[in-house]
């Protein structure tokens, strides 16, 4: 029992005054001796008995009145457990499974450590406990759909979920995780609400360059309605060197190729430990199968190495491609990464092109299908991945776009509205727009409904038509383009290509943005940094405008080497947002496009903790759609399904944040400004939190003192106006 207002207790000693009265008045008493009541001795001391008892009664009423009114002034408070109510107090348990959580010293790994630490916090729990358990990795992710009682039965499903849960490949973002918990709002507010954190205090999972929401977490947590209590308990293993080999990406030549193409792998491996790594191997796998081995070089510490291999596909369909370190160390889930690869016979672009207006000698369709190995619409030979299908401008309103992955426009003319708004739509929803402009472009039309103040499709309006003669020789040529864009990583290269050697004789000169626009990327600039082909982002997809045509009319550039590299790299990256539909970032939608065929109740999806979740189809045309969002954990997914009586199975690759694998604990600084935004380091709470928290427990009851004051003065005038009439006897009647 605690007190609000523990002065009044102070007063306790005026209870002893009905007490000292009663004894007062006993010693009062004057004996008057009177022969002829000796003959009434055993009646008068019979009746003395019973009149002692009654003036006892009465004392301690009045003692109880006292004492009722004194601790109703002084506001006391009683465990709510003595009235048998439940949930008094919530208790949030966040897990921390991230990727380092797998670090193992002496054969005991951190996540080992916090289940240990988990379970044991479980010994404090009371019967009437709220428990509710989050996993941090992957945004955070409830385990308990409700709290669970934290009585006999409770505490073992609790202890249950704890030890089945298992660290993952994915960031614990332990910050956004206790912001959620704290602005709860349960449906009976608890008493009070404690946090308790299960981490090894890795500096990334605790975003400490976010001060802002640091500083609203501790406001949020100050003037709670429901007194809130956060503790972290480190279960880290950080008194031992860091040793770490970890796979930090994969990346394939092509994401998609043809049936026997041959595609170069290469890993990324790094040393992020703090010791030496002697030369081993990695192996390659493809689905699960190892289908060779590359070296893999001696490293030092925050030392990287690249290695690759070849692989070629004969069969059309994904492939899930890992590379995994033949080696232990302290972190073995970063030892492998993978990418999926997709092995298609062809994937079909459209082709918009009049050869009316052009000189067939120079026309783009010629150069264009040549450039992807077609004669046409002919494969020869050999023939790119791409196949094109060719249509003339006047039947583009009339296509069904859906079907390919990319749409080049060699020739730009003006068109309606509704072709325009088509091919907005196309390339909001991840397709690939190549807009080449030639001598039919009209600029007054291109501005209006192409650029459209900033919000079309070009990124920039048109200025005017820009002729370069052989005094401005810069102005002609085609700077070698950086090879930080995937779009010309490969032009760059002019020791085997010869991008340099193009010479653009007229071109469409680009207006300059206002300041504060935008920054426009640019692909391909003059010698005289004049923008000659520029890019843009609508919705999902991308757009290429290139300022000159496709062909030979103002340009050398179909003739040179580089052109067929040109053709293949920006259709690979226009194609890019949906080939690279099977690799994802986390929290991506996952979308299969399956067989219209396929039974649609049987089709499930292998997550990478193991478990088995059914998907619903979505009918089409000619194919079903399954989606899943949940996909904030790294690691391979695959879509599992029925056709006509054979399985069938989808690969999906979340990638792993490289940065996850670099461990560096908080230190004492970071410690503090963690603590100042109220969360409390350790396994035992401060004195103040404790008692907040056993207030925060306990319920009033001054007001049935009160009650039983009212109570306790009606009886006691009940019991002496009787008394006072028994011992007074009837009155006389004077009546003559």
């Amino acid at each position: 029992m605690s007190f609000l207002s523990g002065l009044f207790l102070l007063a306790l000693p005026l209870a002893a005054v009905p007490v000292l009265i009663h004894l007062y008045r006993g010693r009062q008493r004057d004996m008057v001796y009177w022969g002829a009541m000796q003959f009434l001795e055993k009646a008068l001391t019979k009746g003395r008995s019973w009149e002692r008892l009654e003036e006892i009664l009465l004392m301690l009423l009045r003692t109880a009145v006292v004492l009722a009114l004194i601790f109703a002034l002084a506001r006391p408070l009683v465990s709510s457990r003595w009235w048998g109510s439940a949930g008094e107090r919530e208790i949030v348990l966040v897990v921390d499974n991230s990727l380092s959580m797998s670090r193992t010293v002496a054969d005991t790994s951190a996540f080992d450590q916090l289940k240990d630490n988990a379970i044991a916090f479980l010994d404090e729990l009371a019967s009437d406990d709220q428990v509710h358990v989050m996993l941090a990795a992957g945004g955070g992710q409830w385990l308990t759909a409700e709290g669970i009682a934290g009585d006999y039965a409770g505490i073992n499903q609790i202890r249950s979920l704890i030890e089945g849960a298992e660290p993952s490949r994915g960031s614990a973002d332990l910050l956004t995780c206790l912001l959620s918990v704290v602005h709860l709002d349960p449906a009976e507010k608890p008493a009070s609400r404690r946090v308790v954190v299960f981490t090894d205090n890795q500096e990334r999972s605790w975003q400490l360059e976010a001060e802002q929401a640091w500083k609203q977490l501790g406001e949020t947590v100050s003037g709670a309605e429901i007194p809130t209590t956060v503790q972290i308990i480190d279960c880290g293993l950080a008194e031992s060197r860091v040793d770490n080999l970890a796979v930090q990406a994969v990346e394939v030549s092509r994401k998609i190729a043809r049936p026997g193409e041959e595609i170069q792998v290469r890993a990324q491996v790094a040393n992020l430990g703090e010791q030496d790594h002697a030369a081993g191997v990695v192996e390659w796998l493809v689905d699960d199968e190892v289908v060779g081995t590359s070296a893999l070089n001696a490293l030092t510490p925050a030392a990287t190495t690249e290695v690759s291999t070849s692989l070629r596909r004969k069969d059309a369909g994904t492939y899930l491609i890992r590379c995994r370190i033949e080696a232990e160390d302290q972190v073995p889930l970063d030892q492998e990464e993978g990418v999926v690869l997709e092995v298609t016979d062809e994937i079909p672009v459209l082709l918009v092109d009049n050869p009316e207006l052009t000189d067939s000698e120079k026309s783009a369709r010629e150069f264009l299908t040549a450039a992807l190995g077609y004669n046409g619409e002919e494969p020869q030979p050999w023939h790119a991945v791409y196949r094109p299908t060719i249509i003339e401008p006047s039947d583009l309103a009339e296509a069904n776009l859906t079907q390919y992955r990319a749409v080049i426009l060699t020739d730009l003319v003006e068109g309606d509205d509704e072709t325009i708004a088509k091919l907005h739509d196309f390339v909001r929803e991840g397709g690939g727009l190549w807009i080449a402009l030639g001598e039919n472009v009209d600029r007054t039309s291109f501005n209006r409904d192409l650029f459209d103040d900033g919000d079309g499709l070009s990124p920039l309006p048109l200025e005017s038509l820009q002729e370069n003669d052989s005094a401005s020789e810069e102005a002609g040529m085609i700077h070698p383009p950086g090879r930080d864009h995937p779009a010309t990583a490969q032009l760059a290269n002019t020791t085997q290509l010869d991008i340099d050697e193009a010479r653009v004789s007229m071109h469409w000169q680009f207006a300059a943005r206002g300041e504060g626009d935008p920054e426009t990327n640019v692909l391909l600039e003059a010698g005289d940094g004049t923008p000659l082909v520029v890019e843009n982002y609508v919705g999902n997809g991308r757009v290429i405008v290139q300022s000159f045509p496709l062909g030979l009319e103002w340009s050398n550039l179909p003739q040179l080497k580089a052109y067929v590299v040109l053709v293949s790299d920006w259709l690979d990256y226009l194609s890019a947002p949906t080939s690279a539909r099977y690799n994802l970032a986390p929290g991506s939608a996952l979308v299969a496009m399956l067989p219209a065929s396929a039974d649609a109740d049987g089709v499930k999806l292998l997550t990478p903790a193991g478990t088995t979740v059914p998907l619903a189809g979505q009918e089409l045309a000619d194919a079903q759609v399954v989606r899943y969002w949940q996909t904030h954990l790294p690691g391979s997914y695959r879509v599992l399904y029925e056709d006509s009586g054979s399985s069938g199975s989808m690969p999906f690759h979340v990638a792993r944040d490289p940065q996850e694998s670099q461990l560096n604990f908080i230190d004492d600084l970071q410690r503090e400004a963690i603590a100042a935004s109220g969360v409390i380091f350790g396994t035992e709470l401060p004195e103040t939190q404790v008692v907040e928290e056993s207030t925060a427990q306990q319920e009033p009851i001054w007001q049935l003192l009160l009650v039983a004051l009212i109570v306790l003065l009606a009886l006691e005038l009940l019991i002496s106006s009787w008394i006072t009439r028994q011992r007074s006897g009837p009155a006389l009647s004077t009546s003559v």
